[in-house]
């Protein structure tokens, strides 16, 4: 494992653990709040789950050619999942306003398998990343909009942007620089994905706070 140093590995293990942290604790707290909204936002949060594991399988193999399938599945799965998010956030939005699963699903349901189908087109890898930003920014609009998501996860969700926003320069001058991509200039990749982990530490607080909130009402 020559590709990362320890340090990158650290910000990658961990961005995953506090990933299927914040998936636990959402499921936790659409238990606590007996609301399925939060337990369909838990569920829609595994398909960026295993985008990250795929990311992690390739560097765990020093980033060999030969698995450059696995960016492009990871890619792919980052468009599943903010397409999955997208829609689950629209449902915690469609619940908080008291909207009808007739009056919205329709429209909501026609648009969704669109967004579906852009993974199976033959796209690039990177156009398939610049796509699942569009899922994403829709997403937020939702989770801001239903005012149902705790303040810190909301910040969270958010600093993603800031994750991207790091990445395009960083992966630009990475080529320019050194003529390699991000993945393979160990300090550039470590310090982009750092946000990134912020960014999850942020969400799982925000639950965190969340759900031990919600406990203590009910045994109070």
């Amino acid at each position: 494992m020559n590709a990362l140093s320890i340090p990158t590995w650290v910000i990658h293990v961990s961005s995953v653990l506090e990933w299927t942290a914040a998936i636990w604790l959402i499921w936790r707290y659409g238990e606590l709040t007996n609301n399925s909204a939060w337990r369909f936002f838990a569920l829609a949060m595994l398909p960026a789950l295993v985008s990250a594991m795929c990311a992690c399988t390739w560097h765990f193999f020093d980033n060999p050619t030969s698995l450059e399938w696995l960016v492009t599945l990871q890619a792919t799965m980052t468009v599943v999942g903010n397409v999955t998010l997208m829609l689950a956030g629209w449902n915690l939005w469609r619940k908080a306003e008291g909207i009808g699963q007739k009056a919205k699903g329709v429209r909501m349901g026609a648009i969704a398998p669109l967004f579906l189908a852009l993974p199976t087109l033959p796209i690039s890898k990177d156009a398939l990343f610049a796509i699942s930003l569009f899922p994403y920014l829709a997403f937020l609009w939702f989770i801001t909009r239903s005012r149902q998501m705790p303040r810190l996860a909301l910040i969270g969700f958010y600093m993603t942007l800031v994750f991207v926003a790091v990445t395009i320069p960083a992966g630009i001058y990475s080529k320019v620089a050194y003529g390699e991509s991000l993945a393979n200039v160990d300090w550039l990749h470590g310090s982009a994905e750092s946000f990134l982990t912020l960014s999850n530490i942020l969400v799982v607080l925000g639950f965190w706070q969340a759900v031990t909130e919600q406990e203590r009402k009910q045994s109070g």
